[in-house]
């Protein structure tokens, strides 16, 4: 909703497609990266303190390669990895689908280097589909 019907969210998704056609259209492309950043940002501070809260300590390599899961849950949910086409919800369902699959890889004893493995296959995988059906 927030991507779709709000004006940040339009500028979002045009600054992500083409930089250089949204500043042709007089998007602030500096001021939509930085809020875009700067939200990153926020986000992140809120999840490292929920996790410090469960763990009840601060671990300052416990996110490592979480960044690469959220590539490929959000490319499992269609985002365009080329940027300019994305939906929430969608992401969503990738990260379900993701943590299912590495939850099964977890139960099947499969050795870390071979989950981070199949998650870069899945990234690759779905960057074919997305180049194949966006022409």
């Amino acid at each position: 909703m927030i991507l779709n019907k709000t004006p940040l969210g339009e500028y979002f998704m045009a600054v992500g497609g083409n930089p250089e056609a949204a500043r042709i259209a007089g998007v602030p492309v500096k001021l939509t990266e930085l809020a875009a950043y700067m939200i990153s940002d926020l986000m992140a501070t809120f999840a490292a303190m929920i996790l410090i809260g469960r763990l009840g300590a601060a671990e300052p390599t416990l996110g490592t390669l979480w960044e690469l899961y959220a590539i490929a849950a959000a490319a499992i949910g269609g985002a365009s990895l080329m940027g300019g086409r994305s939906s929430i919800f969608e992401c969503a369902i990738g990260a379900v689908i993701l943590g299912t699959f590495r939850n099964g890889l977890t139960l099947m004893n499969v050795q870390a280097i071979y989950q981070l493995l199949a998650t870069g296959i899945i990234i690759i995988v779905a960057m074919l589909i997305d180049k194949l059906t966006s022409g």
